[in-house]
């Protein structure tokens, strides 16, 4: 029987992903490539400059001491829940939900704007290459499909598309810091990056924020924890390697990109070229020809971005249904692919209903539900990673079942301030990165969104308690 063959009768999910699958799904949430292209041109312009790699840095210690916690309380979470089961276990069932229903509807959203996104990019590239005219809605659509396809069976399948399109985005990026170097070496001035008077030029807040959002999904190790082989050692290991493996990448080619263009003058270039900044760097250091692979690949990593973020959602809803938060019919299991084949499809539907009302209102796919469902998604991740270290802190406070002083103290406190002052920071320049005419309505709406998620959850949870004690007493397991 192959793996894709899986059969599951306990009416569980199965599989057996080794620490290497679950480090390629979680670092393809995290999109290298993307980040490289979309995403670093934001972090000069908008933050510090030719500070970028710092900014990569202080993201990574930020993420790391968050995951120092995260880790010393994953052997007391059994489930496949990841956010929901931690704020659980440390705040209660109530704030559990809340939670819960916050990082359900932020991944989606977050989703949906991938969604969007890549059906323009897929246009623009067909027509571009080959002349070929297809409405970005269809290609969106496409794409949702063959994502639902992927997600309906056994998790195995996802893991091995996820592992080539991975390394084929790290690659190219590996060769594009190769060639920077090899035709650079190290300028006299390549360390000015990490110089005082560099760092706190411009907004370094801005630069730190947009940096931790290149973090993405690393969660996502706990989530399949029921799909991997040996949790207790997988789950920890492929945390931390996923966090280590992104903030080196991350720092290592933004510094490359960095002295690539040259130090001073990064931050005009920057400003200069916001959309292709990336891929002008690679036809300089590269050819032509290996912008166009670039640009293949970027489809690819928007791709797998957008399958394991299918995943994650549906693995939420797999576990809110198995506790009757949501129907239980998203708590079935497959019997070949072992699967929450259910959820999958939920998801796939959703996806196609909520592309299809917002293509219906007229609304552009990058400028309005790229921008808008990523950063309200966004904002909703990083109140879940706040809510889950002080859960971590309160968990370990009340029942003294680890005193390492630096692993349940120390860490997550440091990574809880640290994740407090990027949000803090989000929220305050929110009109300015949501942009537009409209960008402070649009800001308010956002924020209602999150917080209306998360009160959803509170009043779903009270009501459970009121009116459904025994699915609310249930909930208990998951903590």
């Amino acid at each position: 029987m192959t793996s894709g063959e899986l059969k599951s009768s306990s009416g569980k999910l199965s599989g057996t992903l080794g620490v290497t699958s679950i480090v390629l799904m979680v670092v393809a949430t995290a999109a290298p490539l993307t980040v490289m292209v979309a995403n670093t041109p934001l972090i000069i312009s908008m933050g510090n400059g030719a500070a970028a790699p710092f900014d990569a840095i202080i993201a990574t210690a930020i993420m790391l001491l968050f995951t120092i916690g995260f880790v010393a309380m994953s052997k007391y979470i059994t489930n496949a829940g990841a956010f929901y089961a931690y704020v659980q276990k440390g705040l209660g069932r109530i704030i559990g939900l809340g939670s819960a229903s916050t990082a359900l509807v932020s991944y989606s959203l977050i989703l949906f704007a991938l969604e969007a996104y890549i059906g323009y990019s897929l246009a623009e590239f067909l027509s571009s290459f080959f002349s070929i005219s297809i409405p970005w809605q269809i290609m969106s659509f496409v794409v949702v499909a063959i994502i639902g396809f992927l997600g309906y069976r056994h998790i195995e399948l996802s893991s091995k598309f996820l592992a080539v399109a991975l390394v084929l985005e790290i690659l190219i990026v590996l060769l594009v810091d190769a060639a920077i170097l090899y035709r650079q070496g190290v300028p006299a001035d390549a360390f000015t990056a990490f110089s005082p008077a560099t760092i706190s030029s411009g907004s370094p807040g801005l630069g730190i924020m947009f940096a931790i959002y290149c973090f993405i999904g690393f969660e996502a190790t706990v989530i399949f924890r029921e799909e991997a082989r040996d949790p207790e050692r997988t789950i920890p290991l492929a945390t931390y390697i996923a966090v280590l493996l992104v903030g080196l990448f991350y720092t290592l080619s933004m510094w490359c990109e960095v002295i690539g263009v040259g130090v001073q003058e990064v931050l005009q270039f920057a400003n200069a070229h916001p959309a292709d900044m990336y891929l002008l760097i690679t036809e300089n250091y590269l050819n032509r020809a290996f912008v166009d692979v670039m640009q293949v690949l970027l489809i690819t990593s928007l791709f797998a971005c957008i399958l394991s973020l299918h995943n994650i959602v549906v693995r939420y809803q797999y576990v809110m249904g198995r506790y009757g938060v949501l129907s239980n019919r998203l708590s079935g299991v497959h019997q070949r692919h072992a699967s929450p084949h259910a959820s999958s499809l939920v998801q796939t539907l959703t996806s196609l209903g909520m592309l299809a009302i917002l293509m219906l209102i007229g609304l552009d796919p990058v400028t309005q539900i790229y921008a808008w469902g990523a950063t309200a998604g966004t904002l909703g991740y990083m109140l879940i990673l706040s809510l889950t270290c002080i859960s971590v802190l309160v968990f370990f406070q009340r029942n003294k079942v680890d005193r390492r002083l630096w692993n349940v103290v120390i860490a997550p406190a440091g990574g809880l301030a640290g994740i407090l002052i990027c949000l803090w920071i989000a929220v305050d320049n929110l009109p300015s990165l949501v942009g537009g005419d409209n960008a402070h309505g649009v800001s308010i709406a956002l924020e209602t969104i999150v917080l209306l998620t998360f009160i959803a959850g509170i009043a779903c949870a009270l009501y459970m308690k009121a009116c459904r004690p025994v699915h609310y007493q249930r909930l208990k397991e998951l903590a």
